[in-house]
């Protein structure tokens, strides 16, 4: 194992250090280390899946330190723009393509029971914040569009693991379609978005409030104040769970109601949990390549690679085109909004949950194949044409909208 610490220590250090360079051609991050951990796990001796328990965790970690950092740049001027157009993906757009998918997956997966396909259309529906950094970093990229993505791409997580964890369960105990009929969905969905929600307001709000009651008579050791934030997420998360609410729409919750309630910029935070958090998406999109991609390479079937197709070109794309119908949005925004939904922590970390938590699902290995084989193709596809994501949308002739209020 030492040998693979020094060889992946040496790749991040010239990633880092040639990062701009590398950025210019249009290889992102998650691009990089993927291909690494894919060697790896080819070519070298391979990890084997006893480190699924550590990947969970450091996924978990790593989404949480990303979204929580994300959000802070939502402030108020920021939500006032894009509020109706994210609502509108996050309530309308998610459950349409979950719907949508789960149709196709019927269709191209016919031996499959009902529960599983809407299991992989579910694990299939979260986005990405890791992979959006390519579109949130791209400057030509109207602010508007990247705050509206980064504001899904943040909440979307925690609306889709109540799905997950919903059709996992249905899926093990063979229950009917009639059984779902006294609204356990819509229960299980409510009380982990709402507590998440409430424990992530409540904490954001309080923290950032405290903060500037420290700072203004001089309490807090400035050296000590991004390691506060460091423990503030960990706070959130870990307080969310035990409320029994979701940790990753609290995560994201706090960080927007911290950045409102905090006085002056706090940007120091997100540089900081950036920082932290992108040497964690390094490191899990390494061990993503080097213990799942070769065997969903090996065992993935031509059935499951239309899935991971049709998920990515066809699925999200009309779902939020259909949620965002009769908005002011144009037809080039909904193209985009639509494209750039890449799959990455949540949908490899989520159908590593389920692998872990839901024995007894008769299809969890091809759903396992299929999920990392859509995260390896979305991270490929998505990192490339975000590098050409102006000329694809023809963004010249809609971003002077930024100014106008929208």
């Amino acid at each position: 194992m030492e040998h693979y610490l020094v060889h992946i220590a040496l790749v991040m250090l010239l990633y880092c250090l040639f990062s701009a360079r590398i950025g210019s051609f249009g290889i992102t991050m998650p691009m990089v280390f993927l291909g690494l951990g894919v060697l790896v796990g080819i070519d070298g001796e391979p990890l084997t899946l006893a480190y699924a328990t550590a990947f969970h965790h450091l996924a978990e970690v790593t989404l949480a330190l990303l979204l929580f950092a994300d959000a802070t740049t939502l402030r108020r001027d920021a939500l006032d723009k894009i509020g109706q157009r994210t609502g509108r993906m996050l309530l309308l757009g998610l459950p349409f393509a979950i719907l949508l998918g789960a149709g196709i997956n019927l269709v191209l997966l016919p031996d499959w029971p009902l529960w599983e396909v809407c299991l992989l259309a579910a694990l299939l529906a979260p986005t990405d914040a890791a992979l959006g950094q390519s579109i949130q970093s791209n400057t030509r990229i109207p602010q508007t569009f990247r705050d509206a993505m980064n504001a899904e791409s943040g909440l979307n997580d925690g609306l889709a693991l109540p799905f997950v964890i919903f059709f996992a369960g249905m899926a093990i105990s063979g229950a009917g379609a009639g059984d779902v009929g006294d609204g356990s969905l819509l229960k299980l969905v409510a009380t982990q978005i709402g507590l998440g929600a409430a424990v992530g307001v409540a904490g954001g709000f309080a923290i950032g409030k405290l903060r500037n009651f420290v700072l203004e008579r001089e309490l807090m050791d400035h050296g000590l104040g991004q390691v506060a934030t460091l423990i503030l997420v960990a706070f959130i998360f870990f307080a969310a769970e035990h409320a029994g609410g979701n940790s990753f729409v609290a995560v994201f919750v706090a960080g927007i109601a911290y950045a409102n309630a905090a006085s002056g910029s706090v940007s120091h935070a997100r540089h900081f949990l950036e920082g932290d958090g992108q040497f964690l998406a390094m490191l899990s999109f390494f061990f993503i390549g080097a213990l799942f991609v070769p065997e969903a390479l090996e065992y993935l079937t031509f059935a499951g690679f239309l899935v991971v197709i049709l998920s990515l070109v066809l699925v999200r794309p009309v779902a939020i085109w259909l949620s965002l119908m009769g908005t002011d949005t144009s037809p080039n925004e909904r193209l985009f909004y639509g494209w750039f939904g890449p799959r990455g922590l949540a949908t490899a970390l989520f159908a590593v949950f389920v692998v872990m938590d839901f024995e007894g699902v008769e299809n969890i290995e091809g759903i396992l194949v299929i999920a990392i084989t859509a995260v390896l193709i979305s991270a490929f596809v998505h990192g490339i044409t975000a590098k050409y994501a102006p000329e694809i949308f023809r963004f010249g002739d809609i971003s002077d909208r930024d100014g106008q209020g929208r």
